[in-house]
């Protein structure tokens, strides 16, 4: 777990907290002002954030030179089962916890007058991004940039 404290892994944070603002408004105002749904929110969130992700990440953690369009179709295909994975743990886990917190979550429904079931979504779009976040590094790191020895 040493990687959690490398200079690397904090970068990675650090253009991940931006470019998560910038998904997180996308899924945001895809799921709550033109009600497209979780999923379609989502993978619009993801697509968009990804192309950011990738020449932030490219430039800036991994200080990788290639200037190959291989590179990024490798990190568009091996980012595509990030997102799955993300997106089905983090609605699921959502979905399981809203079963414990339905009072609270009830009281949240009658406080902000927004739909139950949008309100588990808008919080498993918080959850995958979470999940997201070790995955894609893990990711990039060790396949899409990996640096050559």
């Amino acid at each position: 777990m040493s990687f959690l404290f490398s200079k690397e892994f904090i970068t990675y944070c650090i253009i991940g907290f931006f470019n998560t603002i910038f998904g997180i408004s996308v899924a945001f105002i895809s799921l709550n002002v033109f009600l497209l749904g979780y999923t379609l929110s989502t993978l619009m969130a993801y697509f968009f954030g990804n192309i950011v992700s990738f020449f932030l990440n490219k430039k800036f953690t991994f200080k990788n030179k290639d200037k190959s369009f291989f590179q990024f179709i490798k990190f568009f295909l091996t980012m595509l089962p990030a997102y799955v994975i993300s997106y089905w743990l983090g609605y699921k886990i959502a979905h399981y916890l809203s079963v414990f917190f339905i009072s609270f979550l009830k009281f949240l429904t009658n406080l902000f007058a927004i739909p139950l079931e949008r309100l588990v979504d808008n919080f498993a779009v918080i959850l995958s991004m979470a999940i997201y976040l070790f995955v894609g590094f893990s990711v990039n790191k060790f396949f899409v940039f990996k640096h050559k020895n």
